[in-house]
């Protein structure tokens, strides 16, 4: 769950950066979902959970070698999370960080819209891609498991509070497009939190 007060053990902006550009020079290009992307929108200075990345220049299930070949030169353990996501156990600058790398497989859809859409996000001294905080929004509603729901409270708190500006109209037309067969239930879980939907 997410913790923006910062009462957790994290890492921070140096070695996300650190992280993300040797993932870089071993061929990995991606897309950040997940918490990161919320606190980097944030500018938080210290960052909790795993650093997640939807892989799009390779199948992180499929292509088992060079998974395997990544965390043997991050100097990495490989392991998986609960779904069987690939997930690499490293220390980086004395801090310990869990990257997984992720692709639409199992329960986990990203939408082709929302990785294309990606926005650039400035992180020390480079840019990386990241889904929109709208989008990270969208697919909490859409996992719909309690610790998702927390977060969104989280979210809806931060907008409440003045601290983020999400585009609603935004959000509703992503659900309308990408998920409307869902569109009534992740529409009705986000006004069950608190957006104004």
């Amino acid at each position: 769950m997410l913790d923006i007060g910062g009462n957790y053990l994290g890492y921070g902006r140096d070695v996300l950066r650190n992280i993300l550009l040797r993932l870089k020079d071993l061929g990995v290009d991606g897309v950040l979902i997940g918490s990161t992307v919320l606190l980097l929108y944030l500018n938080v200075d210290e960052f909790e959970d795993d650093v997640d990345i939807f892989v799009t220049n390779f199948s992180p299930y499929v292509d088992e070698d060079i998974v395997r070949s990544i965390s043997v030169r991050l100097g990495c353990e490989l392991s998986q999370n609960e779904w069987g996501t690939p997930a690499l156990y490293c220390i980086f600058d004395d801090s310990e960080v869990v990257v997984e790398l992720h692709e639409n497989v199992l329960d986990l859809y990203i939408p082709e819209s929302m990785v294309r859409s990606a926005r650039e996000v400035k992180l020390v001294d480079i840019k990386i891609k990241c889904i929109s905080v709208e989008d990270y929004v969208v697919l909490k509603a859409r996992a719909g498991r309690d610790r998702d729901l927390e977060d969104l409270n989280v979210v809806a708190d931060l907008v409440k509070n003045g601290k983020l500006k999400l585009d609603f109209n935004m959000i509703k037309e992503r659900v309308r497009r990408e998920f409307p067969d869902e569109e009534k239930l992740l529409l009705g879980r986000l006004k069950a939190v608190g957006f104004k939907v």
